[in-house]
């Protein structure tokens, strides 16, 4: 279960639909001036560099906050074709040619660009725009999501987006439906799809490509024993994320039920980040050491052993917001990760989790049926 926006596509379709990703928080920028006796004045009546040691400030109306910015930064930055391939979107230059100590000869800021000048000749040219869509608080604003997490009081059937294929495949509108509600809720369904594999390899491709693993790309299973996995049997299996013994577990799963005849079958969908939200205020504590403390998972087969090592709650490196799942209490290793002390508080962090996860409050049980796609992370 990872909450993460394909944003090569789909920040493109929402820029597209001029509409916006509920959830994504708005920078909020306030300006500070420092008065430094080493400025270089700009050509903007409003813009004013500060010059230090090793780097430089701007305040001026076009970024509406000073920003602080490192020279080896700047040089490193530079996007001008010597410095790097607008076709590659790769740099050509070697990190190792700028000098620890590089300092600009001049600087100034014209028609919103700031232009610097280098000790060794070379002039380099940077929209503000740029500059301040590369900041770090910039940075920070667009990593993080303001979730909307939900249960069985959410009315969560009547809230994610189901989609005629017809509409699906030919609008951009109903496309954006789907993935805003993939977005928001972490589910979407599409309906009226052929029931067969390429029908449903069609509603795959439409927002991001099939991933290739041991099972295939688009693969039809059933209760014959093709792998050595519980899914290919007619044994319930409670909620879980699957691919945990994968390096990089799978973004999005899309299901069909191509076939089926006689009773049961019913798909349980538990949404893990208001599990793992209700832990955090729970037991803040084993919230925390989940989010740290690293478990293996692993898939054997006679040909393949599969394993990966990964806390169960996966958080962004910089901003700490929860950003991926790895709960499956069937495909776990041995647990051999951790020694005895922290072994017997990680078992107890884990049932306190998986309580969360099993809460019948938070359960929303359907079924699947031919022509019914359901798209989820």
């Amino acid at each position: 279960m990872k909450r993460q926006i394909y944003s090569h596509v789909w920040k493109k379709l929402l820029k597209k639909n001029k509409l916006y990703c509920r959830g994504v928080v708005a920078p909020t920028w306030s300006c500070t001036h420092r008065q430094v006796t080493n400025y270089a004045a700009a050509q903007n009546s409003s813009a004013v560099l500060n010059l230090q040691k090793r780097h430089l400030e701007i305040c001026c109306e076009p970024l509406q906050d000073s920003l602080k910015l490192s020279y080896v930064w700047l040089r490193d930055h530079c996007r001008c074709s010597e410095c790097y391939n607008d076709t590659t979107n790769q740099r050509n230059l070697d990190l190792l040619q700028i000098p620890d100590n590089i300092k600009p000869t001049s600087s100034n800021i014209q028609d919103n660009k700031l232009i610097v000048t280098w000790e060794d000749g070379h002039t380099s040219e940077y929209c503000l725009n740029w500059l301040r869509n590369n900041s770090y608080n910039n940075y920070v604003t667009s990593q993080t999501q303001e979730l909307l997490l939900w249960d069985k009081h959410t009315d969560i059937e009547n809230k994610v987006a189901r989609e005629d294929i017809n509409n699906y495949m030919s609008s951009d509108k109903a496309l954006y439906n789907v993935v805003k509600s993939i977005v928001d809720y972490g589910v979407a369904i599409v309906t009226n799809v052929p029931a067969a594999v390429d029908a449903t390899e069609k509603v795959v491709q439409k927002i991001s490509h099939v991933q290739h693993t041991m099972f295939g790309g688009m693969w039809q299973f059933s209760d014959h024993y093709s792998h050595y996995d519980t899914a290919y049997t007619c044994t319930a299996l409670g909620a879980h994320n699957d691919n945990t013994y994968f390096t990089e577990a799978a973004g999005l799963q899309v299901f069909h039920c191509l076939h089926h005849i006689g009773t049961g079958g019913e798909t349980l969908l538990v949404d893990g980040f208001r599990a793992a939200h209700d832990l955090k205020q729970t037991h803040p504590a084993s919230y925390k050491r989940l989010a740290s403390l690293p478990i293996e998972s692993e898939y054997i087969e006679p040909g393949r052993h599969y394993f990966s090592v990964e806390p169960v709650l996966k958080l962004h490196p910089i901003t700490n917001q929860l950003q991926q799942i790895r709960f499956n209490l069937y495909d776990r290793a041995p647990m051999r990760t951790l020694p005895y002390e922290e072994t017997v508080q990680l078992y107890q962090d884990l049932r306190l989790l998986a309580g969360k996860v099993k809460d019948p409050q938070g359960e929303w049980w359907f079924k699947l049926h031919p022509g019914t796609v359901l798209i989820n992370q």
